[in-house]
């Protein structure tokens, strides 16, 4: 049964999930891109206004900190190309909760029979084949399938928590951390899965973390996801470094291994993409978005191994169209 788009009537593809047409769902981000810009507005003209406790809201232990302005003279350093790009201040987005409720009450229709879905398709297909791509790494273990070896995952900036559960249906264990505590409060209450020692189940857990701060040591895991994070973020080297330093595994003399090392999956708008703004980021909660080339570029100092795929898994060059681009990285250089 074919799909088509609710508000054009333009035919879709059957995977999407929202029912709109890419044109339609463009429109339809620019218009919220512009309610959250009228929304900061009104917020500096009235410093006291309700709307400050959101929108502006400061970074977790740091509540004297404000957004950095970011010096455009810069962009070379993050990988943009172009000199004329202008970039946005960092700065939070609201709580991933109300967004992922207001998803599924927007695209929830009883009259056509039509399930509400929390996550952006191409969102939940990111996830879905990270979850798949686990299966695989089960299968392929040398012990399989006398022994069942699964991976551990944690799941970088997961907001409320619908993607990490996702991964935990393929996992041993997921840590779900982000520096938002309401999004970390509603993943806790609605997914935490903790393992009864009597029989098998993946474990799932969530704790308020801001890696760009984070000075402790963490446990190292099979496989990092970074999903809808990486553009949010000014100091983009900081951030691949911290991945890498907090998250990867090491052999005894502290080398990063390679056979059964960690592996990474980072995510990112694609400015090649006729969708997406060339000048700079339409979403003002977007810091910098770069093209497929630029991001290669920026991921190959860090990673002996990138690899490009489509939001489905699918191979792509560095050159394509594609509005998001989800990179396969494996061998850190640090």
């Amino acid at each position: 049964m074919s799909k088509n788009c609710e508000k054009c009537n333009k035919k879709i593809p059957e995977e999407y999930q929202n029912l709109l047409c890419d044109e339609c769902y463009f429109k339809v981000e620019q218009e919220q891109a512009k309610k959250k810009e009228e929304e900061i507005a009104q917020v500096k003209k009235n410093p006291d206004s309700p709307l400050n406790q959101t929108t502006t809201q400061l970074p977790i232990g740091d509540k004297e900190a404000a957004p950095k302005e970011n010096n455009n003279s810069n962009n070379n350093d993050f990988g943009i190309k172009d000199k004329n790009y202008v970039e946005n201040p960092e700065m939070d987005d609201k709580d991933q909760v109300l967004a992922n409720i207001a998803q599924f009450v927007y695209s929830h229709d009883p009259e056509k029979k039509r399930g509400g879905k929390l996550l952006w398709y191409p969102t939940r297909n990111m996830y879905t084949f990270i979850k798949n791509y686990c299966i695989k790494k089960v299968t392929s273990h040398p012990q399989y399938p006398k022994y069942i070896w699964k991976p551990k995952i944690v799941d970088i900036g997961c907001g409320s928590g619908v993607g990490s559960n996702i991964l935990s249906q393929e996992a041993d264990m997921v840590w779900g951390i982000d520096k938002n505590e309401f999004s970390i409060e509603f993943a806790k209450e609605a997914f935490t899965r903790e393992k009864n020692g009597i029989y098998y189940s993946s474990q799932l857990t969530f704790d308020v973390i801001d890696i760009m701060k984070e000075n402790r040591e963490l446990m190292n895991f099979d496989i990092v996801v970074a999903i809808e994070i990486i553009e949010h973020i000014y100091d983009s080297h900081t951030f691949l470094q911290q991945l890498i330093h907090k998250f990867t595994k090491k052999d005894k003399k502290g080398n990063y291994l390679t056979e059964g090392g960690t592996e990474f999956f980072i995510s990112t708008p694609n400015r090649n993409s006729h969708k997406i703004r060339k000048d700079k980021p339409d979403n003002i909660f977007h810091v910098r978005e770069w093209t497929g080339q630029e991001f290669h570029e920026l991921l190959s100092q860090y990673f002996k191994e990138v690899l490009f795929k489509n939001n489905k898994g699918e191979d792509i060059e560095a050159d394509c169209v594609d509005d998001i681009i989800l990179a396969h990285c494996k061998y850190p250089k640090l």
